[in-house]
């Protein structure tokens, strides 16, 4: 079923157990979170929803872009089988109400049965509302509240700050440990130079999101979705240096097959970066490191635990 998208502006009369965060991305921790909204709203008859901005707040504060979009964040949940998404714009008006005016709406819209956050959660103009005073507001107002522990690495918060680091050095196969679905890239398959066809490595090539944080140029072990079939593929993110292209890109290699997919949307999930990329003294020298691309990166994604989670 697909997930349900609502507006934190407008009213919605079913009752609802709600996930509060920042969401960035999805991690393991968030994954948490939703499983606990899901089981009481299975246990009580209520519908699971999570709350989460529809736009990029990092804008307001200069600080990186996020990691995954609103519609990132839909796919990934609607994975995890939430019932529905609300979604909130981040504008001054949203970062001046107060930590009371921001409870107030949100139960004042929604017919709110259970919260659920994580132990740090903080909400509010300057993050002026913590757990504490939501532990009161709820009492008064008889909502159910669960407070998850955080997830850690090495005995730290497992951060958005120390994600988005692993994005932007390439360390895929690090973050999906932390990810609730492997990282993936989506995009509708577009005509490019067709370099790649000369060369017997025809490419899918699809259009980096300029809304994401960018991940770090390199050659990729690779998953594809095909219309809801996966294929071990291998994926050049960046620049074309041998053919003097400075045009970023997203160019995927798909092994054993041959299929036409322009104009078909297509998801690439990452699994692990085997090398920078690189500028040859020839096309022939490129071609030759292609084919050893593709025997190392067949076998990195044989038996590659990441299949079994893009399943479905």
């Amino acid at each position: 079923m697909k997930i349900k998208v609502l507006d934190f502006e407008k009213k919605y009369d079913k009752p609802i157990a709600i996930a509060l965060g920042f969401f960035d991305c999805i991690h393991t921790g968030h994954a948490l979170l939703v499983e606990n909204v899901k089981k009481f709203a299975k246990d009580n008859g209520v519908e699971s929803a999570l709350l989460t901005f529809s736009n990029d707040p990092n804008e307001f504060f200069g600080k990186d872009k996020q990691i995954c979009t609103f519609e990132n964040r839909l796919f990934i949940l609607e994975k995890l089988g939430l019932d529905e998404v609300i979604g909130a714009k981040f504008n001054e008006e949203f970062m001046s109400t107060s930590p009371q005016g921001f409870l107030d709406k949100l139960t004042g819209n929604f017919d709110v049965k259970c919260i659920v956050v994580g132990a740090d959660y903080t909400f509010g103009k300057n993050a002026g509302g913590n757990v504490d005073m939501l532990k009161n507001y709820c009492k008064f107002h008889g909502i159910v509240l669960n407070v998850v522990p955080f997830e850690t690495v090495c005995g730290e918060k497992l951060s958005t700050t120390y994600l988005k680091s692993l994005v932007k050095s390439g360390e895929v196969k690090k973050l999906n440990s932390h990810l609730a679905v492997p990282y993936f890239m989506s995009g509708v398959v577009q005509h490019a130079r067709h370099k790649g066809t000369g060369m017997g490595f025809p490419t899918v090539n699809i259009a980096p999101d300029s809304l994401r944080l960018a991940l770090k140029d390199g050659i990729y072990a690779t998953f594809c979705n095909i219309e809801g079939k996966i294929y071990e593929s291998m994926t050049n993110v960046g620049k074309k240096p041998t053919f003097n292209d400075d045009s970023v890109s997203v160019e995927t290699y798909i092994f054993d097959f041959d299929g036409d997919v322009y104009g078909k949307n297509v998801i690439v999930y990452f699994v692990e970066r085997t090398r920078d990329v690189t500028k040859f003294d020839s096309v022939d020298d490129l071609k030759t490191q292609l084919e050893k691309d593709e025997r190392q990166i067949r076998g990195i994604l044989q038996n590659c635990a990441e299949f079994a989670k893009i399943q479905g």
